[in-house]
């Protein structure tokens, strides 16, 4: 498949597919409950889905409201005679077990991430042995028997949900992104440097160590990286270390603001780029994003892009947790 791919068809017919499961699509009647961000990328994904296949859909997204889990519940209480089909988007894990006390309906779990992936191997947080550890894997295999459905976004996702978990209900939908909000922009450059972008929260999968090693290696070739997120927060002292001349660093850009930022600079950094078991499993939503906005992209060549990617295009391979091939592939592009 292209850089390009035809993911929008794999998830527009795959979703028929699952939720041909409960009866027919433009039949059914789905509760959608969401109790992060409204406008989270995952959410904006499966809701424009939904619609394209004609499923009639009752949205409950409360957002970071702090009666956010007591509105779902009521929400769910009050409308769940009116549906056939009950949807807990991404993040609803701690949620989960009440609605599921609540309704006998069919539920679809957009789990997305496994909790004891990301708190025992990806932030390390608690080890895998620990009486946390074991009890955030039976957790997680708790919510996937609850469920009906459980949703991921990869394939190489849904394989390691099936073995870690033993869950023979998983399938996937890949993230995607808006694509009447991210879409190529013109606009004249600032300067005469050439502009590497990323944004993020710098979680330790996205291998934000490896992007500042990479700039500091750039200093001297009129690369100007422009980061933004939590990095200084998250990364001073490899930044005392590198003394970067090369890096903007940049606190926050609001979603609404991303694709100017992205028009504005000659190469997105899509990742994962670290050495995280998880981050071989997972492709990154600003990746979507890049190429909706047409940008060349650089990705870790890991068995989750290679779902959707080729070499060649907008998109670049490099490998992963590798300063200097990251580096290397960034002067290429500007060379061309």
């Amino acid at each position: 498949m292209t850089a390009t791919g035809n993911y929008e068809q794999f998830n527009q017919e795959n979703l028929s597919k699952i939720v041909s499961r409960f009866g027919t699509p433009k039949e059914l009647r789905i509760l959608y409950i969401s109790t992060y961000i409204p406008n989270y990328t995952r959410t904006e994904t499966l809701l424009e889905l939904m619609r394209k296949n004609g499923i009639e859909v009752t949205e409950i997204l409360v957002g970071d409201s702090r009666l956010k889990y007591f509105k779902a519940i009521y929400g769910l209480i009050k409308s769940q005679k009116d549906c056939d089909l009950v949807f807990v988007a991404f993040r609803g894990h701690e949620i989960l077990p009440v609605l599921r006390l609540v309704t006998r309906k069919p539920i679809i779990f957009d789990a997305f991430i496994s909790v004891y992936d990301t708190l025992c191997f990806d932030r390390k947080i608690f080890k895998p042995n620990s009486i946390v550890g074991r009890f955030l894997k039976w957790y997680d295999r708790f919510l996937c028997k609850i469920s009906n459905i459980v949703l991921v976004e990869t394939k190489a996702h849904k394989d390691y949900f099936e073995k870690e978990f033993e869950a023979d209900n998983v399938d996937y939908i890949y993230v995607g992104c808006n694509k009447d909000l991210f879409r190529p922009l013109e606009f004249e450059k600032d300067g005469a440097e050439f502009v590497v972008f990323w944004y993020g929260y710098a979680n330790p999968l996205q291998g934000v160590d490896i992007i500042l090693r990479a700039a500091k290696l750039l200093e001297d070739k009129k690369v100007a990286f422009r980061l933004a997120g939590p990095i200084r927060e998250k990364y001073p002292q490899l930044i005392e270390e590198l003394q970067l001349t090369n890096v903007e660093f940049v606190d926050f850009i609001s979603y609404q603001e991303l694709p100017v930022e992205i028009s504005k600079s000659d190469v997105c950094l899509g990742g994962h780029f670290s050495d995280r078991a998880k981050a071989t499993r997972t492709i990154a939503g600003k990746t979507f994003q890049f190429l909706a906005c047409e940008k060349p992209t650089i990705v870790g060549d890991n068995p989750a892009n290679r779902e959707l990617f080729d070499d060649g295009g907008l998109i670049e391979f490099v490998e992963m947790n590798n300063a200097d091939d990251l580096a290397n592939k960034i002067l290429e592009i500007k060379r061309r």
